[in-house]
């Protein structure tokens, strides 16, 4: 049994993230970033879909590629949930990745000892160029913050967490997940798009609200995992609907056509 079939499957069950943004005018550039599993920010013009530039991050999650059905633990790569996979069924965890971190040390009742450690960073960046000027705090202490008035800051936070069990000390598993900060801002209707990806792999289109015609279409070559709108203060989360490839129909159309 393989992680990504599970990854696969969560991507299923959160299809949808909600979320808003506010637009400049209709002639105005708007720049989205779509973060993927394989740690890519991947900068592309809202409109239509022009790829600006690509900034490599480590994958967003990294945990164990073989499942043992006795002990394995499934990180849903949206948010950190945790999935318990046992006797060949999955089970939700009350708890998330980040939420297991904030509570560490602690044990459960049946003998699991948990144990995180977070690390938050602003990642310095040329909007335009998607140049990584900074990371801020900056390794070097002797290095000069970013003066770059156009500079635009995106937070990172990396959680580890390592799980152990005390009746069978071989039992043991670690994950990392990656988090970037979004900006979640009240409704806001006048988002002219829908964006729609498939769990299967990279491919996303994008579809006009109103029209329904597509906009546009592109193969990112990894999961996509979330949508930002990436504004003179970061990133901010927009909307976005994961599918089945076999559910694409819901939106009247086949986005993979080449008609």
């Amino acid at each position: 049994m393989n992680t990504k079939l599970f990854i696969f499957l969560f991507l299923c069950l959160s299809c949808t993230i909600s979320g808003s943004l506010e637009l400049a005018s209709n002639d105005d550039p708007v720049t989205m970033l779509v973060s993927t599993l394989d740690g890519y920010l991947t900068a592309v013009d809202a409109k239509t879909g022009r790829e600006k530039w690509r900034y490599k991050e480590s994958p967003i999650v990294e945990s164990p590629h073989k499942v043992r059905q006795d002990f394995s633990f499934i990180p849903n790569p949206r948010n950190g949930e945790l999935y318990l996979v046992a006797d060949q069924h999955l089970s939700r965890l009350p708890f998330t990745i980040p939420q297991l971190v904030k509570t560490s040390p602690c044990k459960s009742s049946d003998g699991i000892l948990y144990a995180g450690s977070k690390k938050d960073v602003w990642i310095a960046m040329n909007p335009e160029s998607g140049v990584h000027e900074e990371t801020v705090p900056p390794q070097n202490a002797n290095s000069c913050p970013v003066g770059n008035p156009e500079t635009i800051f995106i937070g990172r936070t990396e959680y580890k967490v390592t799980m152990i069990d005390t009746k069978k000390k071989e039992k043991q598993w670690n994950a990392t997940f990656i988090d970037y900060s979004s900006h979640l801002l009240p409704v806001d209707h006048r988002y002219p798009y829908q964006h729609f990806h498939s769990v299967a792999d990279g491919r996303l289109i994008t579809v006009d609200a109103d029209t329904r015609q597509v906009k546009w279409r592109k193969n990112f070559k990894s999961v996509v995992v979330n949508l930002y709108l990436l504004k003179g203060d970061g990133m901010h989360r927009i909307p976005s609907t994961s599918l089945l490839f076999n559910f694409i129909g819901i939106i009247k159309i086949n986005p993979w056509s080449s008609s």
